[in-house]
């Protein structure tokens, strides 16, 4: 039993391991793809000064709405059990930008309509190119959220098995540490992590703790095996 469950946690920490990566490449790509929409809408508010079309109005509304992305809210949080409500809020955003752009139609023959045209599009552009970051992190995170529960009963298993049957020692204590901090490590997940550079952080330090907790569990499982023998 326990080295089917062990086995069973590494391959989900590895998984694990594999998304959190991907997360911690994607953040920095996805907030500048949003810096990058931000700095259009600022365009598209300076072009508005010499726009004198009938759709200016609601051009600089569209625009405004365009500014409320997740990364500058006050608690910009990232939902590590998924991205659904990110990718939803990108493909609503781009859909404004693409309407920005069929306001624009019947004035192509205006240069300021086609600069603030270009605008529009590069930002449904950028939001297009987050919303398949997203997706792609989505899709590596989506299987560990419906197993959490699972990995977390066989932690609380490898958890009570080392405590109850290894005599006390250092490499029993390395790894109870090991299995605490994986548990640690999922209700982190489940809470949340800051997507922003604070967030990189302690995505990093989590895919440190992985590697260590990887490290522990190899070197010390035969002592487990020593002691219980062929257990079921």
């Amino acid at each position: 039993m326990f080295d089917r469950a062990n086995d069973t946690l590494r391959q989900d920490l590895e998984a694990y391991h594999r998304a959190l990566r991907a997360i911690v490449a994607a953040l920095p790509n996805a907030r500048a793809l949003c810096d990058r929409a931000i700095k259009e809408t600022r365009l598209i508010d300076a072009l508005l000064g010499f726009f004198h079309g009938p759709s200016a109005g609601e051009l600089a509304q569209i625009s405004f709405h365009l500014t409320n992305l997740w990364p500058y809210r006050e608690q910009p949080f990232a939902r590590t059990v998924g991205f659904a409500e990110e990718m939803a809020e990108a493909k609503r955003q781009r859909e404004e930008a693409l309407r920005g752009q069929q306001l624009l139609l019947r004035q192509s023959n205006d240069l300021v309509a086609k600069e603030l045209n270009t605008c529009f599009a590069n930002i449904a552009r950028y939001l297009e190119d987050e919303h398949r970051l997203l997706a792609e992190c989505h899709a590596l995170i989506q299987p560990h959220a419906a197993n959490m529960e699972m990995t977390r009963k066989r932690l609380a298993l490898l958890s009570a098995m080392v405590d109850a049957r290894l005599p006390n020692s250092p490499e029993q204590q390395s790894m109870l540490q090991a299995y605490r901090q994986a548990a640690a490590l999922l209700h982190d997940w489940e809470q949340g992590v800051p997507l922003e550079e604070r967030g990189v952080a302690i995505l990093e330090g989590c895919l440190d703790m992985l590697d260590r907790i990887d490290g522990v569990v190899e070197q010390n499982a035969h002592l487990v095996f020593d002691q219980l023998g062929p257990a079921h």
